[in-house]
């Protein structure tokens, strides 16, 4: 096994044991989300089975990624309300295969409700000139319709190279890097509360893979439990 994956190995069996100690100390399932999923995951996926869904999507996933769905589990226990699962129905996960495919061209946190037109700023957001105007047909003229200011600025604004794994409620989701510059990394999308994508970082500003936000939420949740 190369040396990369054995400290991933490592790392993964760590994590199994952190949820482990969670699950037997919060009984009561005090932590936010937990009573959707109660500590639990679902059965790792079979490498064959990643391996469909990795063509379905049309990208290889982050390793640590990879490694966690077939080693440890596959959905269910995880920051907020859980991980989705990468067969996913929730109307919740917004991942898009079409869009998956294209790149994540940002590195810092943006916007793009700050740009007048996406479709101009960045050909990612539309694969036709006509898209973001057809859109914003129903937008008044001070920018906001009560009528599409929720669920249309999803629609509009589906982000490229994103696989989403989990959300927090009130439209805030997490999703995946998986093609792109920033690949591998964790990033909120607070479109819905006009707050724009954002990289998830720890206390000195560093960026979060995957296994370091999961680990983040396992320790936040030890500590107040504890």
């Amino acid at each position: 096994m190369p040396e990369q994956n054995q400290e991933l190995a490592a790392r993964l069996a760590g994590i199994q044991i952190k949820l482990d100690q969670l699950r037997a100390a919060d009984p009561a399932l005090t932590v936010f989300g937990s009573r959707t999923h109660k500590y639990r995951l679902r059965p790792a996926l079979p490498p064959k089975a990643l391996s469909e869904l990795e063509t379905h999507l049309g990208v290889e996933l982050p390793d640590e990624y990879r490694l966690f769905v077939t080693q440890i589990g596959h959905g269910g226990a995880g920051p907020y309300y859980g991980l989705f699962p990468l067969d996913s129905h929730d109307p919740e996960d917004l991942t898009q295969p079409d869009l998956a495919r294209k790149p994540f061209r940002w590195t810092e946190a943006f916007n793009p409700y700050d740009w007048e037109d996406p479709c101009s700023h960045e050909d990612v957001w539309c694969d036709d000139e006509e898209d973001w105007g057809e859109e914003m047909d129903d937008v008044d003229a001070d920018g906001v319709d009560e009528e599409v200011v929720n669920a249309p600025r999803q629609i509009i604004l589906g982000v490229p190279g994103a696989l989403y794994i989990c959300h927090q409620g009130c439209g805030i989701r997490f999703f995946l890097v998986v093609n792109g510059k920033s690949r591998g990394e964790v990033w909120r999308d607070a479109q819905n509360d006009d707050a724009g994508l954002r990289p998830e970082c720890d206390g000195r500003g560093r960026h979060l893979s995957f296994l370091d936000w999961y680990e983040s939420w396992l320790d936040d949740s030890l500590k107040a439990t504890s």
